[in-house]
């Protein structure tokens, strides 16, 4: 770890600048590098095609989860979009390998969202769905895999307890997901769910909410 480093002290010092942005996200992949959990955990992600994003965010998430647990004495944190686990197993492991006290619970449908395979059916339904307009322009297809199983693969690779996760299975804006949230709040929310324009603005409205005060 470097002791010289923090979130708070990259708040201090940031700019919001292209500049200070291209920076920030040069020095954050080559950080990643330095520290293994990181390096290996996104290599692991990368070589297995287990999610997107850059490297730069390990490095991130790896300031912003100690952060959050400097803060608040019980911090609690929540991904929507779990996708194949890439964020949730890693926030995992730096709690993990920095001895840090987290509760996580995750939000996903554990299913895909295959695009149809006749290139006509693409085409119709572009024509005539706005739905599946707004879908493919924001990298709402998934293939149909079974996402528990990849999930709880990867946790294992990088011997982390499962069973201290809690995934409700289900989109964000189920009402069952809503109703079992209600009187819950977060240190961190992660939007990475649903990625139209629509979808994101009813995330931040349903569960901004829950936020703790000075949360994320």
């Amino acid at each position: 770890m470097l002791l010289t480093d923090s979130f708070a002290s990259r708040i201090a010092s940031y700019e919001n600048t292209a500049e200070c942005n291209d920076r920030i996200h040069q020095e954050f992949t080559q950080l990643v590098q330095t520290i293994p959990f990181l390096k290996e955990h996104r290599k692991y992600i990368e070589d297995n095609d287990l999610g997107f994003g850059d490297a730069a965010f390990h490095y991130m998430w790896y300031l912003l989860i100690q952060h959050v647990t400097e803060t608040f004495p019980h911090p609690k944190v929540l991904e929507i979009g779990v996708f194949k686990g890439q964020v949730i197993s890693l926030w995992s492991l730096i709690a993990a390998q920095q001895q840090l006290e987290i509760s996580r619970t995750g939000i996903s449908p554990l299913k895909g969202n295959p695009l149809p395979e006749s290139r006509w059916s693409r085409r119709w339904n572009s024509l005539i769905n706005l739905r599946f307009r707004r879908d493919l322009a924001s990298g709402n297809f998934y293939p149909e895999e079974d996402y528990r199983s990849i999930i709880e693969d990867l946790f294992n690779t990088f011997q982390l307890d499962f069973s201290q996760i809690r995934l409700l299975k289900g989109y964000s804006n189920d009402p069952s997901i809503l109703k079992t949230l209600e009187n819950e709040t977060f240190s961190l929310i992660y939007i990475d769910g649903d990625h139209t324009h629509e979808g994101v603005v009813a995330d931040v409205q349903n569960y901004s909410r829950l936020i703790e005060p000075n949360g994320f």
